[in-house]
């Protein structure tokens, strides 16, 4: 519907079924449920298998995306569930980084405005529409880099070494406000949207 003015697909592909418990969306919720196991390891101190935990979610993160595309899977709930599984992961991780490791709070604070903001023009957009875009590659990009600074984060508080994680969060940072921007953009593009109907 959006492919004239919105050219990463990702954001555009159309949602192939409307099924909620599918593969895809099974993944994601698990997700959101092992969030609780990680933050209790690290508040505990058990940041070894807080990490075990966290890299799971990583790789379920592609996963879940992957088996929506292959098996036709691709929702607009899940394209809601998806991104904010992420966004709990990383919003329970930081909440324990920022009490325990002295990860910076400003970060957190901007990171919820920039969702927030995005999911009150999702939801406008779902309720003109009935669709959902999909995450943008930045975004994803974003996410992947702010992975890294975490787990670099985390490596420099336990094992007190040196490995620039404050140089890498200010690439997510970086990352993070663009893929902001050009979220805002396609929405409010998508929000006014005329289609060709010649």
């Amino acid at each position: 519907m959006f492919e004239k003015i919105i050219k990463d697909k990702s954001v555009t592909r159309n949602a192939d079924t409307s099924t909620f418990f599918n593969a895809a969306n099974i993944i994601s919720l698990s997700r959101i449920v092992l969030t609780i196991p990680a933050v209790w390891l690290f508040a505990v101190d058990k940041w070894v298998w807080g990490l075990i935990i966290l890299g799971v979610c990583v790789i379920s993160d592609w996963v879940d995306g992957f088996v929506a595309r292959k098996m036709h899977l691709v929702s607009d709930i899940g394209k809601f569930i998806d991104p904010l599984a992420d966004k709990i992961v990383a919003v329970g991780i930081m909440v324990v980084m920022i009490i325990k490791m002295d990860f910076p709070l400003w970060f957190l604070i901007v990171l919820v405005a920039r969702d927030l903001s995005i999911f009150i023009l999702t939801n406008l957009l779902y309720k003109r529409y009935h669709t959902i875009g999909g995450a943008n590659i930045t975004g994803k990009l974003f996410i992947f880099v702010l992975t890294i600074a975490a787990v670099l984060w985390i490596f420099e508080h336990y094992l007190n070494v040196i490995l620039y994680a404050e140089i890498v969060l200010y690439i997510a940072f970086g990352l993070m406000l663009i893929s902001w921007i050009i979220y805002l953009v396609q929405n409010m593009k998508m929000m006014n949207y005329k289609e060709d109907k010649g």
